[in-house]
């Protein structure tokens, strides 16, 4: 069974899909109003056993719309601690991303070259798997 995260917003949600070795499958960013769609692809092409939702902005309204959404019996879907993990995204995102003339300049001067939601989103599947909430 594969893990589905998300890091929830206002207007965008980043996605990640994690194998229970924490691997990651893909990740990406979209807009909310596309929520339930996407979501229910990604069950449904990665067979998902778990959906874990950051607990902060915009948390409750995605608990809310999935629980509209035609999710398989015995889906797990929780809530988990999002404390610093945007800036630990944002790290993430500038290692990643590291060419050019970014290997010169200190992270700390840099700034991200595009939203890093799904980065989020990976460090959220990440600590779920590192947890005892499994």
């Amino acid at each position: 069974m594969t893990l589905l995260a998300i890091d929830p917003g206002k207007i965008k949600f980043g996605y990640a899909i994690l194998t229970q070795e924490k691997k990651v499958l893909t990740q990406g960013i979209a807009e909310v109003a596309s929520m339930l769609e996407v979501v229910e692809k990604l069950i449904s092409q990665y067979h998902v056993g778990t959906v874990v939702i950051g607990d902060r902005t915009g948390s409750r309204d995605f608990c809310v719309l999935l629980q509209r959404a035609h999710l398989p019996k015995g889906l797990k879907v929780e809530t988990i601690d999002e404390d610093a993990s945007s800036n630990e995204g944002r790290q993430r995102f500038l290692l990643a991303n590291r060419r050019g003339w970014r290997k010169y300049f200190p992270l700390g001067l840099q700034s991200p070259s595009r939203p890093y939601d799904d980065y989020v989103a990976v460090i959220l599947g990440e600590r779920y798997l590192n947890s005892s909430y499994r």
